[in-house]
């Protein structure tokens, strides 16, 4: 019976303790009952450009996609947000000639959060056009072609991020080669085109594609074939089997065009069916019919054209003459 009673007291004396017992402190901020708790977070960070020369980029706008939130970076890319939601935080970083990226970061409440996000600057065409080109032959028929050149280039002014550039016109759509790490160009044969007529690309609008090696794409703006040149020079002297002297005079038939012109006179020597330019004034004036090549020409076989070359670089050339020098 004495065992019993100590055991009550045993169990007053617990009972009083515990209910005097002060309760567990609630300051901590993540603590739900704290009267300091947050359920939001921190998050700063930098936007940086993608490349060879990763850069703060300014003016990016960092969205959060969960409250809708969003700012421009500073001019070195920073950006802050004072109230961002805890857990998953869907971040979206975009500027105009970037390709937008989309970022997963956690964020814990009453946390800073620090990140530093990438967008890939795309590629810029510049200088694009195309010219028109038609050779005049004997046998069969003239050549028609025309040239798409370009420069594509990453906005920091080098070209070595770029992998692929296209020009796009109606419907086709050619691969362009590269000259360097910034020219770009495609030569269009009539036989490319519908009924193998260079004409179809008159009026058409010219897009060039390009793409760098993260798969972000510029293009350049719409523009035209200017003209398609139909007239080409007659040429008068020397023609075989005439003879002339070192110091040719070329004479030709003057052409009466509705636009700006100039002739170029383009001369090869020919050996064993073989053709090697030795000479090529440019900018003839259009009022001329006549030439005199000043540089000496030695003794052989040689021939000659004259090309129509308007001012936007369109060009029709004649068909070949050939003369000897003794």
């Amino acid at each position: 019976m004495r065992s019993r009673n100590y055991y009550l007291v045993f169990i007053f004396f617990v009972e009083i303790l515990g209910g005097c017992a002060p309760d567990a402190p609630h300051d901590n901020p993540i603590d739900p009952g704290s009267p300091g708790h947050k359920t939001d977070a921190a998050l700063s960070g930098i936007v940086l450009s993608f490349g060879l020369h990763s850069s703060g980029v300014p003016n990016a706008l960092v969205a959060i996609l969960e409250n809708g939130t969003a700012q421009y970076t500073d001019a070195n890319g920073n950006f802050s947000f004072a109230n961002a939601p805890s857990g998953n935080v869907t971040l979206v970083v975009s500027k105009s000639s970037y390709m937008s990226d989309t970022v997963l970061v956690n964020l814990t409440a009453g946390t800073n959060f620090k990140d530093t996000l990438y967008i890939d600057p795309l590629p810029q065409v510049s200088s694009a056009q195309v010219v028109t080109s038609r050779i005049d032959q004997w046998w069969p028929a003239p050549v028609y072609s025309a040239l798409v050149t370009a420069v594509a280039v990453a906005p920091d002014g080098l070209g070595f991020d770029t992998s692929a550039v296209f020009v796009k016109v109606d419907s086709l759509t050619f691969k362009m080669n590269s000259v360097d790490a910034r020219n770009w160009q495609a030569e269009i044969n009539s036989s490319q085109l519908p009924n193998q007529d260079l004409q179809w690309l008159v009026g058409k609008e010219f897009i060039i594609y390009a793409t760098d090696q993260e798969r972000g794409t510029g293009a350049s703006t719409g523009f035209y074939v200017t003209r398609l040149i139909e007239t080409d020079a007659i040429l008068t002297s020397p023609i075989y089997p005439d003879t002339a002297s070192s110091h040719p005079e070329f004479t030709w038939q003057q052409q009466t065009l509705p636009y700006d012109y100039t002739y170029q006179l383009q001369i090869y020597q020919v050996n064993s069916g073989t053709q090697t330019p030795v000479g090529s004034p440019i900018g003839i004036s259009s009022d001329s019919g006549s030439y005199v090549y000043l540089d000496s020409l030695a003794a052989g076989q040689y021939s000659w054209t004259i090309t129509i070359v308007d001012n936007f670089g369109n060009s029709s050339t004649s068909k070949e003459a050939s003369f000897l020098v003794q």
